[in-house]
C-alpha cells in the first residue's frame, strides 16, 4: 500500500478513536461520525501544506519505541542521582550544530531530545543551525556520550521524514 494510503488509514483510525471518545461511544454520536469522519479526513489532507514532509508511520513508531526506552533510562538515572548521598553531576551547557534541515524535523528533534538521559534542548527553533543542550553532567566522557545520543536521535528523526541521513563528522 503506498505511504499516502497508509497515512490516510492511520489518520482515519486516530480520528475515529478521538471521535468515539468525544461522543463517549453513544450510538447517535457514532452514527454522526460516519458523516463527520470522512469530511474531517478530507479536510485534514486538503489543508495540509503542499511542501509538507512525508512522515513514515513505521519509522515514527520506531522513534517512539526508541524514545520510550530512553525515557525509562533517563528516569532511572535521575532517580539514582537524586537518591545518591553525594552529588553525581556537574550540570552545564553544550553547544553543537543541528544537522537536520530547518522545519518539522528540527522541531521534532528539539522536542524529543529531552527524553535522552541527562539532556534537554534549551534553544528554540529559528536560531540558525545551533542547538544548545543542558546536560546534567558535562564531564568530557559524559558530554561525548550525550552528543553521540543526539546524533543517533538526529539519524532516527531524519528517517521518520524520509530525509537522507545527516552527514557524519560535524561537531
Amino acid at each position: 500500500m503506498p505511504s499516502r494510503h497508509v497515512s490516510w488509514v492511520l489518520r482515519l483510525g486516530l480520528l475515529s478513536l478521538l471521535w468515539a471518545a468525544l461522543v463517549e461511544g453513544r450510538p447517535a454520536g457514532l452514527a454522526l461520525g460516519l458523516v463527520a469522519l470522512p469530511l474531517t479526513l478530507w479536510g485534514s489532507t486538503a489543508l495540509e501544506p503542499s511542501g509538507a514532509p512525508c512522515v513514515r508511520p513505521l519509522r515514527l513508531a520506531g522513534l517512539l519505541c526508541f524514545c520510550a526506552g530512553r525515557l525509562v533510562r533517563g528516569g532511572v538515572d535521575v532517580a539514582r542521582r537524586a537518591l545518591s548521598a553525594r552529588p553525581l553531576s556537574t550540570p552545564g551547557f553544550l553547544e553543537t550544530r543541528c544537522r537536520l534541515p530547518a522545519g518539522p524535523a528540527r522541531r521534532l528533534l528539539q522536542g524529543v531530545v529531552g527524553v535522552l538521559p541527562g539532556l534537554l534542548a534549551v534553544e528554540g527553533p529559528g536560531r540558525d543551525d545551533r542547538l544548545t543542550l543542558h546536560l546534567l553532567d558535562i564531564h568530557p566522557e559524559r558530554a561525548a556520550l550525550a552528543l553521540a545520543q543526539v546524533r543517533e536521535l538526529e539519524r532516527r528523526v531524519a528517517r521518520v521524514f524520509g530525509l537522507p541521513p545527516p552527514p557524519r563528522g560535524l561537531p
